[in-house]
């Protein structure tokens, strides 16, 4: 059975909504102590889901900072939108980040949470590069991803995908079939 993330049933929604913050917790508390955010950074949120994680960063940002949350599905963002509503330093995207023209060098740190697996085989390099095209040149995108298979990435495969558009990696943390990554450029 594929789970449909562009256009998911209500239930599902609720189902990540409700079991994410579960499961997610310690990578996410691993991820926020690596950020290290002073709170006038710029983040994307890539693949924001239900804003699980958006809600924990926008925590720590001050009103210079900005979070921008991406998702292709409009339920989740709606999701996102309504959990966010009060904080005035968030933008939302709807859409494919190929095609939304985000500025170049837009983004001091990008997330993503278990995203990369949900993502067409045949069109990961092209995310993968769009994604960074957005990254301010000492920026990092922050990864956590499945990794075993068929519900994930290998690690080795990941790193390789990220290393093609010119980015080292660094684990942070790894636990059971889990990885929290971090990606810098190259120099």
């Amino acid at each position: 059975m594929s789970l449909n993330f562009k256009n998911p049933s209500r239930l599902l929604v609720w189902l990540y909504s409700f079991l994410c913050p579960l499961y997610g917790r310690p990578f996410h508390k691993e991820l926020l102590k690596a950020l290290d955010i002073n709170g006038g950074e710029s983040i994307l949120d890539f693949g924001c889901g239900a804003g699980i994680l958006a809600n924990k960063l926008i925590k720590d940002l001050t009103e210079e900072g900005n979070l921008t949350c991406l998702d292709a599905s409009s339920a989740f963002l709606n999701k996102t939108r309504r959990k966010l509503r009060k904080f005035d330093n968030v933008t939302f995207l709807l859409g494919d980040i190929r095609e939304l023209n985000i500025q170049p060098g837009s983004f001091d740190i990008i997330t993503i949470s278990w995203v990369i697996h949900h993502l067409p085989k045949d069109a990961l390099i092209e995310i993968v590069n769009a994604i960074v095209h957005t990254l301010k040149p000492e920026g990092s995108i922050y990864v956590i991803e499945y990794t075993s298979t068929p519900h994930g990435m290998l690690k080795a495969d990941l790193i390789e995908l990220f290393k093609r558009v010119g980015l080292g990696a660094r684990t942070i943390h790894e636990k059971k079939n889990t990885i929290l990554l971090e990606f810098i450029k190259k120099h």
